[in-house]
């Protein structure tokens, strides 16, 4: 991504509240060297005595500017503003500002939004838009701290009016950014996502792919807990970005994407009880091996272990699931202060339940009640402390009316046993001459079973023999289609910079392709049979078994397809002859009777010495890409086999340049229905997304493709069609 000077500073700015960077390094002997610190020493030492205020001002504002210490930085840009003349607007604005931002790092929300405040009105005395809506954006985010909501977004607004004003799309897309936080931070789940959208649309005109990827996980967060599907969609796009653009700045961040698509995963097995579900969390954590650790990213590899945990807590292995939780306890220490405190506890507790070490269960989950109290006021605490009486005294209400209960179901036990007795000895005599009876009848009736039994074991071996010789004759067809089809070695010989699509629904396709070459002429058909599975694989067979003969006698793409017509009405005895008396209703029962089967089809030529290419097609069009610009070379309206309309198909011829892409291709890409919806992906889309993607190359063309089918469609068992696209360029 290339920004220039301005955009680079913006950018930095919007980091207000990321945390300092280490600002340390090694010596050549190996120990650390403190830059930053160096600076301020540098800096500190050009002030002597004699030096004038408007100099310290300025040298004092630079310390708080480049301080990593929160505490220094405070302390010097205090200094310069004592020191600074009420014409220093620059200077008083900058101050006010680092001043303001070493205050919401203590943790003093309310001070650091009086100075952010006199910032604004400074730097809006000098007209610099940016900074004044960057103002803006940190004093919302104060006031998020404090949860006052209604001054949080309407600062957040003054700030992205103030980016419109001069449309700066960088900073109107951090704005988008941060108010999707802070939505998610509310739980405000489908504003977040709104929002992210925004910044998403924003990030991807500057080219800024990165944050485009950022964007992706957080809508993945925000969409988790109510649309598992959608949040892994999400995630997969980050991944995908952020492994397309695969540079150091981005590892770190692809993986702490898929640490996260990993845990949707763990989220949906424990949901729904899915073993598929754990191992794709099994498969996504092992991409991330020690990646954190090595890194120095502790606080990331300690999720990473507590999802560890949950995994093996899933598969029974409890034991191995309380031994990795004992271990994750070292990365983040035991600061009362510190959140995960609550949560490691909890997890350990019921770890230590698991393998039932009842004892320390209990003692691990008084120490996430002492954390969780840290963290609760006192209001919180005199909640819970009434809940406790309130349950107490139910307890104690319940046990005496249990009591009372059970006295008066001891003497009604009594009344109704005797009474019981009474109808138990009558039943008895006769219970056993019913008993007698029913022997004799069950006898009859196990006899009769048995002889059942052994008629729907021989009926099931027959079935069973059925579907065996039925199978092997399907795999057998397989082998057939597959012989006839144009080896990938004779394709990848003819086009060299090509791809193929090819996704049977079933074991046999009703899709086929047809490749060769003669002399300087490269010869492509793409079809599409009537129906899939058998009945088209069996279509799909007769078609290129016919090629076989037909294109060695005529490369012309028109008189390929002419010619392969009158094969196909010839071998599958097709006819013509529509009734014209509608009211011989026997004629036309014996007309719709015939057989209609037949393909759509596009085929082309190219001659790569003259720079042509020749089309003709059935149904089918051919999509050519040059450049930006797209041009679809249409089909005739009738398909390969017998039809209301019997005229020879047109052939069209175009000149080529090197770099064209065309595609050829059958309907099953663009009439999947959408896993999620009721809706075809539809041949506008497909158009649009070649036209995306057609300046990749041909092997990175079809894993989007692919991956893109794959999310629409969900799982497999949803395809409804065959599935052909053919590509290649010149």
């Amino acid at each position: 991504m290339k920004l220039g000077i301005k955009h680079l500073f913006v950018l930095l700015a919007a980091v207000l509240f990321a945390l300092p960077q280490n600002a340390y390094s090694q010596d050549a002997g190996g120990e650390e060297v403190d830059y930053i610190q160096m600076q301020v020493d540098s800096i500190l030492s050009l002030i002597t005595p004699n030096t004038p205020d408007t100099t310290k001002a300025r040298l004092y504002n630079d310390i708080g500017n480049i301080s990593d210490n929160v505490d220094t930085a405070l302390k010097y840009s205090l200094l310069s503003l004592d020191l600074c003349k009420e014409t220093d607007t620059k200077l008083l604005a900058f101050n006010c500002y680092y001043i303001g931002r070493s205050y919401y790092y203590q943790g003093k929300s309310r001070e650091a939004i009086d100075f952010f405040l006199k910032s604004t009105s400074y730097f809006e005395k000098l007209n610099r838009k940016v900074k004044t809506g960057l103002n803006y954006t940190a004093i919302a985010k104060c006031y998020h701290e404090l949860n006052i909501k209604d001054s949080i977004f309407y600062y957040f607004d003054k700030a992205l009016t103030t980016f419109q004003e001069i449309q700066d799309t960088t900073c109107i897309a951090y704005v988008y950014e941060s108010l999707g936080l802070v939505n998610y931070d509310f739980g405000f789940f489908d504003e977040a996502v709104k929002y992210y959208q925004k910044a998403i649309y924003l990030d991807s005109i500057c080219k800024d792919f990165i944050s485009v990827a950022d964007h992706y996980r957080f809508m993945g967060n925000a969409v988790n807990e109510k649309d598992y599907n959608t949040a892994v969609l999400y995630l997969k796009k980050s991944i995908f970005i952020f492994d397309t653009i695969s540079n150091l700045q981005t590892c770190n961040s692809m993986y702490i994407s898929i640490n996260r698509l990993a845990e949707v995963y763990m989220d949906m097995a424990q949901k729904y009880g899915s073993m598929q579900y754990a191992d794709s969390c099994l498969a996504y954590m092992k991409k991330i091996g020690n990646v954190f650790l090595n890194e120095g990213r502790e606080d990331l590899h300690y999720r990473k272990m507590l999802l560890y945990s949950r995994y093996l807590s899933f598969v029974g292995k409890y034991k191995e699931a309380l031994d990795v939780l004992l271990d994750a306890g070292q990365y983040f220490g035991e600061d009362e202060n510190d959140v995960r405190n609550e949560e490691y506890y909890e997890n350990l507790s019921k770890a230590y339940e698991n393998i039932g070490d009842y004892k320390n269960a209990l003692d691990c989950y008084k120490k996430k009640y002492e954390y969780e109290k840290n963290y609760s006021n006192d209001s919180t605490l005199n909640v819970i402390a009434n809940f406790k009486t309130e349950q107490e005294m139910k307890i104690h209400k319940a046990e005496s009316e249990a009591k009372q209960s059970r006295m008066r179901v001891i003497i009604f036990s009594l009344i109704v046993g005797l009474f019981l007795v009474s109808l138990l000895v009558f039943y008895i005599f006769r219970v056993l001459k019913i008993k007698k009876k029913a022997n004799a009848e069950l006898s009859v009736k196990n006899n009769l079973l048995a002889e059942q039994k052994e008629e729907i074991e021989a009926q099931r071996d027959t079935i069973k023999a059925q579907s065996d010789e039925i199978q092997d004759s399907i795999n057998y067809a397989q082998r057939i289609q597959r012989s006839l089809l144009t080896p990938d070695e004779t394709i990848a010989h003819i086009f060299p910079d090509h791809f193929l699509l090819y996704k049977p629904r079933n074991m046999v396709s009703g899709d086929y392709y047809w490749i060769g070459q003669f002399g300087d002429n490269k010869v492509c058909i793409v079809a599409d049979c009537t129906g899939h599975g058998v009945p088209g694989g069996f279509l799909s067979v007769l078609g290129m078994s016919n090629l076989n003969h037909i294109v060695g006698q005529d490369i012309r793409p028109d008189a390929i397809l002419n010619h392969l017509r009158e094969s196909i009405i010839t071998n599958l005895r097709q006819e013509n002859d529509e009734p014209t008396d509608p009211s011989d209703v026997a004629a036309i029962l014996e007309s719709l009777d015939r057989s209609r089967d037949g393909m759509d089809a596009a085929a082309y030529v190219v001659n790569e010495k003259q720079m042509k290419l020749s089309f003709a097609g059935a149904n089918n069009p051919l999509i050519l890409i040059r450049g930006n610009e797209m041009q679809v070379l249409k089909a005739d309206r009738m398909p390969v086999g017998i039809y209301t309309r019997m005229v020879p198909f047109n052939c069209t011829t175009i000149d080529i340049q090197r770099g064209d892409c065309f595609y050829t291709f059958s309907d099953g890409f663009q009439d999947q229905f959408g896993y999620n919806s009721d809706r075809k992906f539809m041949s506008k889309r497909l158009r649009e997304l070649l036209l995306e993607i057609h300046e990749r190359p041909m092997a990175e063309q079809k894993e989007i493709l692919n991956l893109t089918y794959e999310e629409w469609r969900g799982p497999a068992s949803n395809q409804t069609d065959d599935v052909l696209i053919f590509g290649v360029r010149i």
